[in-house]
């Protein structure tokens, strides 16, 4: 495997111990379902793969599966009694002492027509593919802290990053960069796993890594959206706009091509690899 030697310091979760700690206790408290996405979810997979990370950010992003803003509020409110604040957002509280700024992102019960509206300053999420994504946490070790995190899988990244950037393209550009930052190293994360599990890919006469790590990530998204048509579509229609042969070059592939330092038509197929494991089990 590829590494980049990095040391567990060149990780963006390894200050956060302190942090997790209380909201691991409040999440048990509650029953809650909860999962780390964003950019943390992003190098706890790079770390478990030895990978060094693209770049480091001190915010926190957790999906939490509530009931009712009672329940939410209620969790938020406990949550200031041991070290955190509100701030504006309605989402979003900080840890005091560090400075750490926690996104809380509600969805399941809580939610209508994939969307959370909170009454505070007319805030809308939209949570799609957060329940599906949810029924494949991943838990991964972190020894030198001496407890696991429950991660969304990669392919799961792959599923909200494309919406979180489809919902707002001028503003979300780093979550493509995320991907393709994957996308560059998808070999050396999926290599073992593509000799015991995806063998077909061998078999493509036009066989290179980037474009076989694409399949077997494509087809691991492919279970989650297979769970909801709407999600599904919606996913689908991204990657088909994206590699689509029009003559014009738009936010998806653009990204692949800069940071994988590659042709967009290099890019494309990529994408269309990544397009095609999603297919791969379609009936």
């Amino acid at each position: 495997m590829s590494t980049s030697n990095p040391t567990y310091k060149d990780y963006s979760f390894q200050n956060h111990s302190e942090v997790y700690k209380p909201l691991k206790q409040i999440f048990s408290n509650y029953g809650i379902t909860y999962y780390l996405i964003g950019a943390n979810a992003r190098d706890v997979h790079l770390y478990k793969s030895g990978i060094k990370p693209i770049r480091a950010t001190a915010d926190i992003d957790f999906a939490i599966m509530v009931p009712d803003f009672v329940s939410y509020n209620a969790l938020i409110t406990e949550l200031c009694t041991m070290g955190f604040s509100r701030v504006a957002e309605p989402y979003r509280i900080v840890y005091d002492k560090t400075n750490t700024i926690l996104d809380l992102m509600p969805y399941g019960e809580i939610e209508e027509a994939y969307t959370v509206n909170f009454t505070e300053r007319a805030v809308s999420l939209s949570v799609l593919g957060f329940k599906e994504v949810g029924e494949h946490i991943q838990h991964i070790d972190i020894p030198e802290e001496g407890y696991s995190l429950p991660v969304t899988p990669i392919e799961g990244m792959f599923i909200l990053k494309l919406l979180a950037w489809n919902d707002k393209p001028s503003f979300r550009t780093k979550d493509l960069d995320d991907l393709s930052f994957l996308l560059k190293h998808a070999w050396d994360i999926y290599e073992e796993e593509a000799y015991t599990e995806h063998l077909e890919v061998f078999d493509d006469n036009q066989f290179n890594t980037q474009t076989a790590a694409a399949k077997i990530i494509g087809k691991k998204m492919g279970l989650i959206l297979a769970e909801n048509e709407i999600l599904n579509q919606t996913i689908s229609t991204i990657l088909t706009e994206a590699i689509k042969d029009d003559g014009k070059a738009k936010n998806p592939e653009l990204a692949v091509a800069q940071n994988l330092d590659i042709s967009i038509e290099k890019a494309k197929n990529i994408l269309t690899y990544l397009l095609a494991g999603i297919n791969q089990n379609r009936v």
